[in-house]
């Protein structure tokens, strides 16, 4: 336990660490609160006691029916006698300049959740009529086991978003800032030749600096997810609802069944487990380097491969964004992409071929289980085998 605080106490003593993890987090508070509108807070909020009113009136077979007839394009006088009235009772009290667009507001609500519905029954009816393939079978099993689309009235598409891109890479450059020099340092200042000549200088510190590394980058992770929550909250609003994911724009008609509230517990533990192995990447690249710079950039490009095809890639394949293409794999699976789980997990990802379809995120999973165990067996190998220089 000596040696491990010890270990420990290197990484989090690093001041540079923590001004960068000060700055950056200011910067993207600063962001993030650019991407704040007041006014659609203030609608969202303001309809929030007739979100189950919006939605009935959505399922309601004479009102569909009617928004169907009308191919989608219905006005406010139109709709406001088909609503319930205690719609009116909530927007009678706002009346004023505000009085007249959240008239406007509600009927786009119901009008988007119609075409919504009707978009996954045409989906439905299309995959079952469709070649008994894996894919299909799989796309037909996700569509009819979704919950019921729900009015997007909520916040939680901003919320989602904040762990697509930007915040995996903050807690990842705090990370590599704090574990690119955790061997490259006793490299340096020739300490490692004194600890290998130790009784306890082989596996117990290795062993230690593995465990301080993933102790500081999942503690990191944490930080960093409780702040963005915080600024989330603070601009967007606490989301007053579990939203079913196929009710969001970021999500339109893709074939997932989770919630938003399953979707973001599960960024926050992918964020944290893909930082850990991040680390130990970044431990095995500083056993082999003596320079911290050089680990740092060597595990920089590391996880930013993984950014780029995840991202990059993905935009020239914007026709069926559930799918997962051979040239888009290596993104998929990436530690960024583990890290973040917004386009695999969130989006519904499946590797199809002629015999099988698998959720992506599966083999997120399993290609990151080995990239953890290679890494430690390579840490492992290039710290004890180098020489010990008098």
């Amino acid at each position: 336990m000596t040696i491990f605080r010890m270990e420990f106490h290197k990484i989090v003593s690093k001041k540079y660490v923590w001004i960068f993890a000060i700055v950056i987090a200011t910067f993207y508070a600063i962001t993030l609160s650019g991407s704040s509108s007041s006014s659609s807070r203030f609608y969202r909020k303001a309809l929030q006691p007739v979100f189950d009113e919006v939605n009935a009136a959505a399922y309601d077979p004479a009102i569909s029916s009617y928004i169907v007839e009308k191919q989608f394009n219905v006005t406010v006088e139109e709709i406001k006698p088909l609503l319930s009235p205690e719609i009116e009772k909530t927007i009678e009290s706002y009346k004023g300049q505000t009085y007249q667009r959240m008239w406007e507001k509600v009927k786009d609500y119901v009008v988007n959740l119609v075409i919504r519905i009707d978009e996954r029954k045409a989906t439905i009816a299309k995959l079952e009529a469709s070649p008994n393939t894996p894919l299909n079978r799989y796309l037909l099993n996700k569509y009819t086991n979704m919950p019921k689309i729900q009015a997007n009235m909520t916040k939680w598409d901003s919320w989602i978003d904040t762990n697509k891109s930007v915040l995996p890479i903050v807690i990842a450059f705090v990370i590599l800032l704090g574990t690119s020099g955790v061997f490259s340092d006793e490299y340096t200042s020739k300490m490692h030749g004194i600890l290998l000549t130790c009784k306890k200088g082989r596996k117990e510190v290795f062993w230690a600096k593995l465990s301080a590394s993933a102790l500081f980058s999942a503690i990191c992770a944490l930080i960093f997810q409780l702040l963005n929550a915080i600024i989330a909250a603070l601009y967007y609003g606490v989301p007053f609802t579990n939203t079913p994911l196929n009710s969001l724009t970021l999500f339109y008609q893709m074939p997932t069944t989770l919630s938003a509230m399953e979707l973001y517990i599960l960024e926050i533990l992918g964020s944290v487990v893909g930082a850990v192995v991040l680390s130990f990447v970044t431990l095995c690249i500083s056993s082999i380097c003596h320079s911290n710079f050089l680990s740092f950039f060597i595990s920089g490009i590391y996880f930013a491969i993984g950014f780029i095809l995840s991202n990059a890639l993905e935009a020239n394949f914007e026709q069926g964004g559930y799918i997962s293409r051979l040239l888009t794999l290596p993104g998929d699976v990436s530690t960024f992409s583990l890290m973040s789980l917004v386009n695999v997990l969130g989006n519904g990802k499946v590797f199809a071929t002629a015999n099988f379809a698998i959720p992506t995120v599966l083999l997120t999973i399993v290609v990151q289980a080995v990239v953890f165990v290679i890494a430690i067996a390579l840490t492992f190998y290039f710290y004890n085998r180098r020489e010990v220089i008098a």
